[in-house]
């Protein structure tokens, strides 16, 4: 255990591990609009957390396509206080609606789960990819607006755990709460990340409609999101590692979990966070992070002649195995317990 993890243990900071575990049928749901400065415009938050009386069932994020999960809307919030946690799920292009398994899972384990909805840019417009590099910077922001609202609201901070605050970030979201904990982009090595042989996941979309990060990127990226209500985070396959500033990843003082899905980064960039544990998932993909499918959605797939990667299961294990090893480790990290691989 690093020293910034024993201090967290020995300082009794993680509640988490004291919470009781409420039934998966007992998880509420509500949805929120809450200002985001930053943006110049309200964001949609979706709220989950130990349900209450009340409250209509519903499948949330059922599709055709994706499974969902089991919640209560609008049900009243359990009696008690309960730990944060900001959750930022998914890359620049990726639908929110498929964090609710872990969402659920977090909600079930007794946290009040805050997730930003950020304005979704649309595939096939080159006005939406020339603004969406900036959303870097702006999904960070959108968090701590996300924390202000619900922090500032007297029904729901009566249920809050004081101090207790922490973050989980998929992808993109990923590279969110590490700002969210002191990490800054360097604008210059941002400008670069989809130079090659080293391309970022959205680099092609960037190419397709003409976006030159040389040219669209702004030294502002390169500012501070660091919130210090923040007490510990887990990044998923955090992207853009590469292009944070070295002095702002070795400045971190607060406990970081990066959980890679398959085979993982290079010794380098493990590297740059010299602070962090760093756990595998073999044999995963970033897909097991997102919803499970259902039974038919490989032939609703192939009869769309789309491709069925996002739900193709054709190794030993299955998505649901890989996901409970992951949402182990994400408990184990946010109670503040060495986790094993």
């Amino acid at each position: 255990m690093n020293a910034v993890w024993g201090l967290a243990v020995a300082l009794g900071l993680w509640f988490w591990g004291a919470v009781p575990a409420f039934s998966a049928d007992g998880v509420g749901f509500r949805s929120l609009t809450v200002p985001a400065p930053a943006r110049g415009m309200p964001i949609a938050v979706d709220l989950w957390y130990p349900a209450g009386p009340g409250g209509t069932p519903e499948r949330h994020g059922a599709s055709p396509l994706f499974e969902g999960v089991s919640v209560r809307r609008d049900a009243a919030v359990a009696d008690g206080a309960f730990p944060l946690v900001l959750l930022a799920h998914g890359g620049l292009r990726s639908n929110p609606l498929l964090a609710g398994w872990i969402a659920a899972h977090l909600a079930a384990r007794g946290a009040l789960v805050v997730l930003p909805h950020a304005p979704m840019p649309r595939a096939s417009s080159p006005e939406t990819a020339r603004a969406a590099p900036g959303e870097v910077s702006l999904r960070p922001e959108d968090l701590r607006a996300a924390l202000d609202a619900v922090q500032g609201d007297p029904a729901l901070a009566a249920h809050l755990a004081a101090g207790e605050v922490s973050a989980v970030g998929f992808f993109l979201g990923g590279t969110s709460v590490l700002a969210l904990a002191g990490a800054r982009l360097d604008p210059a090595a941002y400008r670069a990340s989809c130079d090659p042989p080293v391309r970022g996941p959205d680099c092609r979309w960037f190419a397709a409609n003409g976006v030159d990060l040389h040219t669209s990127i702004p030294d502002a990226v390169g500012a501070s999101h660091r919130d210090p209500r923040v007490r510990a985070v887990v990044a998923i396959n955090p992207e853009l590692v590469g292009s944070f500033t070295p002095d702002s990843l070795g400045g971190i003082d607060i406990p970081v979990t990066v959980i890679r899905l398959g085979a993982g980064e290079d010794a380098a960039t493990q590297r740059r966070l010299p602070a962090a544990r760093y756990l595998d998932i073999a044999g995963a993909n970033s897909f097991d992070a997102f919803s499970r499918c259902t039974p038919r959605a490989l032939a609703l797939l192939a009869e769309e002649g789309e491709n069925d990667a996002i739900c193709r299961e054709d190794g030993p294990r299955s998505r649901a195995d890989f996901q409970a090893e992951m949402a182990r480790m994400i408990d184990d990290a946010l109670a503040g317990r060495d986790a094993a691989p």
